[in-house]
């Protein structure tokens, strides 16, 4: 996404802080990532430690930062964008339990988390990048990571993609080594993507044929589709392929595996 700081930053302010009039008066598509309730969809759910420490990694334009701050005792947000990290704390000002640092997970010092979470913030080297966020858990702590799907059907059908895209297998590899698994990781399926999620599937609640025919929401679909993006989802979802062509991926990785 474009660098949209100062002209949200602006509209923010013009709006005192309505991010709902702000999106029903000004329809775009980076205001809605950066703005929309939606985007807490993607973790409004799980079940967070309340006495917990988090770290951010990436904030954006801090639209998962709130939902962070209601849920656990103290969040630290780094981010290597000033615009952004000043949005960030010009948004949640009220909040009084969120540390802002200017910078980038290589040069962050070795504290120790709770959660470390890196949303649609995976930069590469990728092995590299997590090997540094798993340093940064608690024994019991855990990393929770959402990306694009190389494979998945919207990009497919002629979507644009995050720069950052893995396959269901690639991120598996990195998160738990090629060979014998390190640790324990648990996938979900954001839809209709992890940035504007309206349902999340997991491995024990997957989709099927005829679930996804008429219910494919998206904002950033192109004009023409390359194909019939609902015919493809039941066939992928009757033919038993559903995880591998989701459209993106949020994973909770720990080093133990749940009770």
């Amino acid at each position: 996404m474009n660098d949209l700081s100062p002209e949200i930053r602006n509209l923010y302010v013009k709006y005192q802080g309505d991010t709902k009039a702000i999106l029903k008066d000004n329809p775009n598509l980076d205001y809605m990532y950066a703005l929309s309730d939606i985007r807490e969809n993607l973790l409004e759910w799980y079940e967070f430690e309340e006495n917990a420490s988090l770290l951010q990694i990436g904030s954006g334009y801090g639209a998962l930062t709130g939902l962070y701050s209601r849920r656990v005792k103290e969040v630290t947000v780094l981010e290597s964008n000033q615009n952004n990290l000043s949005f960030n704390r010009l948004r949640h000002q009220k909040r009084d339990n969120i540390k802002y640092v200017t910078g980038c997970l290589d040069t962050f010092p070795e504290e120790q988390f709770d959660y470390v979470v890196m949303v649609g913030s995976l930069e590469e080297p990728y092995q590299e990048q997590i090997g540094k966020a798993k340093a940064l858990l608690k024994p019991e702590g855990k990393l929770i990571l959402s990306m694009c799907n190389r494979l998945g059907l919207k990009y497919q059908a002629g979507a644009v993609s995050d720069q950052t895209k893995l396959s269901r297998q690639e991120l598996l590899e990195l998160l738990c080594g090629e060979e014998k698994c390190q640790g324990n990781v648990e996938f979900y399926y954001p839809m209709p993507d992890y940035k504007l999620p309206v349902t999340i599937y997991s491995d024990s609640y997957l989709p099927s044929k005829g679930d996804l025919t008429h219910a494919i929401l998206a904002y950033d679909y192109p004009k023409y589709l390359r194909f019939d993006l609902g015919k493809m989802f039941d066939e992928v979802c009757e033919g038993k392929q559903f995880q591998t062509f989701a459209n993106s991926f949020l994973t909770i990785w720990s080093r133990h595996e749940e009770d």
